[in-house]
């Protein structure tokens, strides 16, 4: 990847050497594997323990392996091999999941997950899966969990907080299995998690068209021998997106499931029929959305789009336009170091001033802060902290201190650089 096709705030990508090897490997039009081939042991260390977190350890593993040091060759198979075997466990939690719901008469869809294969992930071996999501209608939502609890799953960590979510609180089946540091270990159960909602109206304040069709158009598919109800091919591309343009607003990793969408994007663009079904069935405002995505996935991975998905990025509003030229690569560099930047495109796509206000003081001023007991509490960007020293109580002021301190200076930048952007659209002939 050239560094000049990402730009964040009118600077170079800020994101380390190693993870720029590996994403200008991951291209879609003109791969190089060259950089990554000449990593040191330190870089691949990095490389994979960012890989793990990122959920990009099998795509890594999928690439030709030439010059890469053999303990990470060593390391990728079997990260593969185990990944397979998981694939079984995979199918039996989801059958066995669904016949309890049918015979409770709860109709429900898969998404994500196994879902995402052939048309995103060529095989669902090679996509890890720590959790069954479905989807509900929310009227349909207390007997699914009645369902799944009688055959033995029961409500995970209440200690979590589940306010940004799109579902219900994990359900999870107590056992004897502990963790082992193998993220793709086979015997690892998995949870299932019951969603709502399609699109979360009430927690991003923006009201996407035509969500409600979706659940109308749903149909069968089979996946290595699964049968399951998801969505249309349409409705599937239209959800991803919209997962993505959900979890950038939040200020959540999105960098694999941008690769899966530019793979579908890359794969399908010369498919005709597809794209004029697309215009037909999704609405102009639908596709507005989607094309925000789609952006992201030409920038980031260099794929291919049919012209009629390259329109509706030509038709997104100048402000738009404008904001992703300098900020599309934001969400890949909040990996490595904090940033608020999508706050200024998401008070693009909100009319209503009260709305407006009421997403930023959110976002500049969080009220959800990680109780004593929190699990977050010892998180910090996906990264568990190692112990601390001395009484909890002492830890926890350092980490309210550190937090306050952080949302401090994100801030300072996020306006600083809204600014600057706001001024330069303003001032662009």
């Amino acid at each position: 990847m050239d560094s000049s096709i990402l730009k964040s705030g009118g600077t170079s990508l800020r994101i380390p050497h190693e993870v720029r090897s590996l994403l200008r490997a991951l291209q879609l039009s003109n791969p190089d594997s060259t950089s990554l081939q000449k990593l040191s042991e330190k870089e691949w260390t990095s490389l994979l323990d960012f890989c793990d977190i990122a959920h990009l350890t099998l795509t890594l593993a999928q690439l030709s392996m030439k010059g890469f040091p053999h303990w990470v060759v060593e390391r990728l198979k079997t990260n593969l091999a185990d990944n397979a075997l998981r694939f079984g466990r995979v199918k039996a939690t989801y059958r066995e999941a669904a016949e309890a719901l049918n015979q409770a008469g709860v109709e429900h869809v898969v998404i994500k997950g196994f879902t995402q294969s052939p048309d995103y992930v060529p095989d669902p071996r090679l996509r890890r899966q720590s959790d069954i999501d479905i989807f509900c209608l929310p009227e349909s939502i207390a007997a699914a969990n009645g369902a799944l609890q009688a055959i033995g799953y029961n409500l995970s960590d209440a200690k979590m907080s589940y306010a940004m979510a799109d579902h219900d609180v994990t359900l999870v089946r107590s056992g004897d299995w502990h963790w082992k540091g193998n993220l793709f270990d086979p015997e690892m159960p998995l949870g299932i998690e019951l969603h709502f909602c399609l699109w979360n109206e009430r927690v991003s304040r923006i009201r996407v068209p035509d969500t409600h069709l979706f659940w109308q158009r749903r149909t069968m598919r089979e996946v290595d021998g699964l049968s399951f109800s998801c969505l249309s091919s349409l409705d599937h591309l239209a959800y991803l997106t919209l997962h993505i343009l959900r979890n950038i607003f939040l200020g959540d990793w999105v960098v694999h499931h941008v690769l899966e969408l530019a793979s579908f994007l890359h794969s399908r663009a010369d498919d005709e029929s597809f794209w004029q079904s697309w215009v037909e069935n999704h609405s102009p405002s639908l596709r507005s959305f989607e094309a925000i995505v789609f952006y992201y996935a030409r920038a980031w991975f260099n794929c291919r789009l049919h012209p009629l998905a390259a329109r509706e990025i030509d038709r997104l509003p100048a402000t738009r336009q404008s904001w992703l030229r300098c900020f599309a690569g934001s969400a890949l560099e909040l990996m490595f170091d904090q940033n608020k930047d999508f706050l200024w495109l998401q008070l693009s796509l909100l009319s209503s001033r009260r709305e407006k206000l009421k997403v930023l003081r959110r976002t500049l001023f969080p009220v959800r802060i990680s109780s004593i007991d929190s699990p977050t509490f010892r998180i910090r960007n996906k990264r568990q902290l190692p112990p601390g020293e001395g009484p909890l109580w002492g830890q926890y002021i350092s980490y309210l201190i550190s937090r306050s301190a952080a949302h401090c200076r994100v801030n300072t930048v996020t306006l600083t650089r809204g600014l600057r952007w706001r001024l330069s659209f303003l001032l662009t002939p």
